[in-house]
């Protein structure tokens, strides 16, 4: 068994979020956004929701 210990070196945090070209349900082109993926699912999950909703009131 090997008891040695690797530390790695972690990527500084500048304070904002990177860009990533996402394509959101709806959309017809990628688009670049600063949100985490968390917060993409997060929107994503609210607008399903909604739109679930607004069948089941309409009929």
């Amino acid at each position: 068994m090997q008891s040695e210990r690797r530390e790695y070196e972690k990527a500084q945090d500048k304070g904002r979020p990177s860009q990533r070209m996402v394509k959101l349900p709806g959309e017809t082109l990628h688009a670049k956004r600063g949100d985490t993926a968390k917060v993409i699912a997060r929107r994503i999950a609210l607008d399903k929701a909604e739109k679930r909703l607004q069948r089941l009131t309409n009929g």
